[in-house]
């Protein structure tokens, strides 16, 4: 049983992040746990603490609470290090929290904590940067971009609606999307090394965090009714039907991808903005060890 645990905690991370911690942290300790809670100034910053943490090796696991976004930091930082890495789901979709089955309840999250196994996981990148779920150019990286995070941290997944609409007002993106040395042609992209997606979605159903491999999500919208269309059939559930059936939407799988446009493209990684095109994403070297609920080879949850 981990007995010591550095909690990392992100304030502006979802509604009622605060109160789940909280009840978190009083069940752990209720169990003996002693736990040091962090809170950074910043992304840089929670990197720092994780890394010398993980140097220090005074803590059995650091455990990252908040959204992807911050368990991305943290993975970053522990990437080939002995020190495992929790998770405390508290941001507005958490897809990591849906990849993995782990239900955002106290006593639920306590206990994997304390006692659930490891789980082996390959990071990839994108321009160089460690990230454990998407990288996206086009369509959902505007929406990202337009998200106001004070509304987010109020409102929750509310606050998509006008970025939303947004984005989906704008012309559709025109993407060279490079897999493997072959070009396409898309609107919108996405780079998935997990099966979740905007929260319990499956977006990509042949990889997992749990397994090596990428897979590229291209969408050729030509309207914004055939974009629509596109993202019901993710609500829906058959966007992989869609995609074997071929035409406007392809899955393919990949090692090394390259995404230009002519002007450039918003492009976000695990829900946060990071920059425009051109965007390389592959196979990322470094690994780390994720505490799951349950056996380490079982698959994620589904929607």
């Amino acid at each position: 049983m981990r007995r010591r645990l550095l909690v990392v905690t992100n304030p502006g991370a979802g509604l009622g992040g605060s109160s789940l911690v909280d009840a978190t942290i009083r069940v752990l300790e209720r169990e003996g746990a002693v736990v040091t809670r962090c809170q950074p100034a910043d992304a840089m910053a929670a990197r720092d603490a994780v890394r010398k943490a993980a140097e220090e090796r005074a803590h059995d696991a650091v455990v990252a609470a908040g959204g992807d976004g911050t368990i991305r930091h943290a993975a970053a930082a522990l990437l080939g290090k002995a020190t495992p890495l929790g998770i405390i789901p508290v941001g507005t979709g958490n897809v990591l929290a849906h990849e993995i089955g782990l239900a955002p309840r106290p006593e639920v999250v306590a206990h994997v904590l304390l006692t659930g196994p490891t789980a082996r996981i390959a990071c990839a990148q994108a321009n160089g940067e460690p990230f454990l779920l998407m990288a996206g150019a086009g369509f959902d990286a505007r929406v990202v971009a337009a998200l106001d995070q004070r509304f987010k941290s109020r409102l929750g997944k509310i606050a998509y609606a006008g970025p939303l609409l947004g984005a989906l007002a704008q012309p559709m993106d025109r993407l060279t999307v490079t897999i493997d040395a072959r070009a396409h042609q898309a609107s919108w992209a996405v780079v998935a090394n997990a099966r979740c997606y905007g929260g319990g979605f499956i977006m990509a159903p042949r990889t997992s965090v749990r397994q090596r491999g990428l897979q590229a999500i291209l969408f050729r919208a030509r309207s914004r009714t055939m974009l629509l269309s596109q993202l019901m059939s993710l609500v829906r559930g058959d966007l992989d039907a869609r995609a074997t059936a071929g035409g406007d939407i392809a899955m393919l799988p990949c090692s090394h991808v390259s995404i230009t446009a002519p002007r450039p493209v918003p492009v976000q990684i695990d829900g946060d903005v990071f920059g425009t095109t051109p965007l390389v994403v592959e196979e990322g070297t470094g690994e780390l060890d994720l505490i799951v609920p349950g056996a380490p080879g079982n698959g994620g949850s589904a929607h």
